[in-house]
This record gives C-alpha cells, structure tokens and sequence, in this order.
C-alpha cells in the first residue's frame, strides 16, 4: 500500500473521524466480502480489465502441487519464490547448474509458465530426505520453510505449553475440559472469561429478560416450548 492510501485510510478511520469532528458510526465488516477483497487481489488476473485479457485465476497459487511437501517422514512447508531462493536451494541440494541451464527455473516469468513441472520437481526433491533434514538445510539456505503439523503436534507443542495457551478448566456440568487461552496480551484492560460455555437453554431465561420479557410471559414461552 502507498503511503497516500495509508494516509487516506487513516483519515477514513472512524476513531480519527470522531477525534476530528465529534461524530460517531458504525462500521460492518463482512465475511464474505472481506475474504474476497484478499482472494480476488491475485485471482481476477486477466479478469481485472475490460474487456478481459485472460481467465481469472492466479496459476501459482492454483498450480496441482501447491500445497506442503511430503518428506520422507511427514511433510514440511515451503516457499521457494525469488532467484536468490531458488540458487540457494539448488546450490543446497548439489545442483547448481540447473538454475543457469535449465530455462524453466531461471527467471519468474518462466516459473510460472512452468508452475505444474516447477512444483513438480520440488515434491519429488522432498521425498528424498526427512522433515528434519529438510528444516536444517533450508534454513542454511535462507529459505522460509516450517515443519506442518497435524493436531496431536500442536497439543504438544513446547511453546503453547510454556505459554500456557492450552488449559485444564472445570466446566459446571461436562467436567475437566481442554480450553485455550485468550490469544492477545494487553497491557492495561485485561479481557477475561467470565463464563463457561453454556449448555442448550442455560441462559434462556436471563436472555429474554434483559429483552424486557416478564415472568410470566417466560413461563409461558418456556412451557409451550417455543423457547428451550
């Protein structure tokens, strides 16, 4: 984003708007539309002109094998994406010479136009070594790489646990539970838990009387069963 975008949406912001002239609003963000305005930033591609100049679809990111790589003993992600990454990768695996001889992965223009043998190639290269393997190397190679988990890795990841992210909590009625922890850290204003998650119907009464609901009307609602 240029700094004259930064700067207007800063002037767009509704905290400063109300700083500058008193008035607040409300602001709607919505999910779909605001997946989309990060989707089709690569994927209008040709789509983008009028009339269009190519189908709509970024081919890297819909490329068959863009996805985490299997190793030799579980899978690993990678993002091997400049010239200088792919020199490095090759120099790391003892090939150098295909970066300058073989046109395909010389230049980003010809990556793309050669996505599906690119991608190809590296998750046949993956297979050959194990996760761990992999890791030390890229990482001598300034390549951004990282280990996938799978579920049961992240309940035992050391930093969760010494961050204490994951927690043994006492629900009312379902017992000792796995429960996580607020995920931000903040300096002053500390959000809290205040209640556990409730049970179908547990707060049905104590919601229809902050609507003004009176008790009888409660009963009756409850006994009919038009509320549970």
């Amino acid at each position: 984003e240029t700094s004259l975008g930064f700067a207007e949406n800063l002037h767009q912001s509704p905290l400063f708007y109300r700083e500058r002239t008193g008035i607040g609003q409300r602001v709607e963000v919505p999910m779909f539309e605001g997946m989309l305005s990060i989707v089709l930033g690569e994927h209008l591609a040709g789509e983008l002109y009028t009339p269009a100049t190519a189908p709509a679809g970024y081919q890297r990111s819909l490329a068959r094998d863009r996805r985490p790589y299997e190793t030799s003993d579980g899978h690993i992600c990678v993002l091997v994406y400049n010239d200088k990454h792919w020199r490095s990768f090759f120099e790391a695996i003892g090939q150098p010479e295909v970066f300058e001889q073989d046109e395909r992965f010389g230049s980003q223009g010809m990556r793309l136009t050669h996505i599906d043998h690119v991608y190809g190639f590296l998750g046949e290269t993956f297979l050959t070594r194990s996760t761990a393997d992999w890791l030390s190397l890229l990482e001598r190679a300034d390549i951004p790489a990282a280990r996938m988990y799978s579920i049961d890795d992240i309940l035992a990841d050391p930093h969760l646990a010494e961050t204490g992210y994951l927690q043994q909590v006492m629900h009312p009625s379902e017992g000792e539970i796995l429960d996580t922890a607020i995920p931000t850290e903040w300096s002053h204003s500390v959000p809290e838990r205040r209640r556990h998650a409730p049970k179908l119907g547990e707060n049905t009464v104590e919601v229809l009387r902050e609507f003004g609901y009176g008790e009888e009307r409660i009963q009756e609602l409850l006994a009919d069963g038009s509320v549970k």
